[in-house]
């Protein structure tokens, strides 16, 4: 059986090293595509991990935990309520799986162990074996059979529990979820922040010393054309408000590279 895998997995890459030529990354993967990417993920587990056990019990403790190692390590890609809809998911190679979908609810937690662990060729999903432990790789399983039912905004502000327990959150609870978001999101690829991040935007460590407003900043992450023209930023149009005020905090933070 284990040799019947291999095989499938070298005709579908062999399948996919001919379609790969006639595309470039800017395009959209057509459906073959797509499709045989996915199904390299589901050849490439080896039978013998789909016949593991998680050792860990599916309590709200166990899911609280592996939806922070989530939000740390995968809500880059894949976002932070696991529908894969980021500006770096969408443009990936194929997509970022949606992490809710039937395609991957149907995959084990042994399954979505090994993957995680060793990552897929032919896909944007590395290996995190280095990065996360075996014990927070099985509560990565966990949280993420528990997706469905979790609507988006309980995903992306489960990172900050005391804030939903208040009406509204305060600024230093604002700043905080900011910076998740801004690794979320992906900023810093192309900005620099706390002396880390990517030159084709602006340096943001004096932002908060330009006086932009709250209204000014929010209109700029979802069409910065209309406030920057020229601008090459993708519109934030996947972000709630109050994930777009965080960013705002956020920026509005940075007066200086001690502040």
């Amino acid at each position: 059986m284990a040799l019947k895998h291999k095989l499938m997995l070298g005709v579908i890459s062999a399948m996919l090293g001919a379609l790969l030529p006639g595309c470039t990354a800017h395009k959209h993967p057509s459906g073959v595509e797509t499709t045989l990417a996915n199904m390299a993920k589901d050849v490439v587990i080896p039978i013998e991990a789909g016949e593991k056990k998680n050792p860990l019990p599916e309590t709200d403790e166990v899911l609280s935990q592996g939806r922070q190692v989530f939000l740390e390590s995968c809500a880059l890609c894949h976002g932070p309520d696991g529908r894969g809809e980021t500006y770096i998911g969408l443009n990936m190679y194929p997509p970022a799986m949606d992490m809710t979908s039937p395609h991957v609810q149907h995959w084990s937690d042994a399954g979505l162990f090994w993957i995680i662990r060793n990552g897929v060729r032919l896909t944007g999903m590395p290996s995190w074996q280095s990065s996360i432990s075996e014990n927070d790789t099985w509560k990565l399983a966990r949280f993420i059979h528990n997706l469905p039912r979790l609507d988006g905004a309980s995903a992306s502000t489960a990172v900050r529990p005391q804030a939903q327990a208040a009406a509204q959150p305060t600024q230093v609870e604002l700043i905080k979820y900011g910076k998740t978001l801004y690794k979320q999101e992906g900023c810093f690829m192309c900005h620099r922040l706390y002396g880390k991040g990517g030159t084709v935007g602006p340096d943001l460590t004096t932002e908060g010393a330009r006086g932009r407003t709250e209204p000014w900043l929010i209109g700029h992450f979802k069409n910065p054309p209309a406030y920057s023209p020229g601008s090459i930023m993708p519109p934030f149009k996947n972000l709630t408000e109050e994930q777009l005020k965080a960013l705002t905090a956020l920026l509005q933070n940075q007066k200086g590279p001690n502040n």
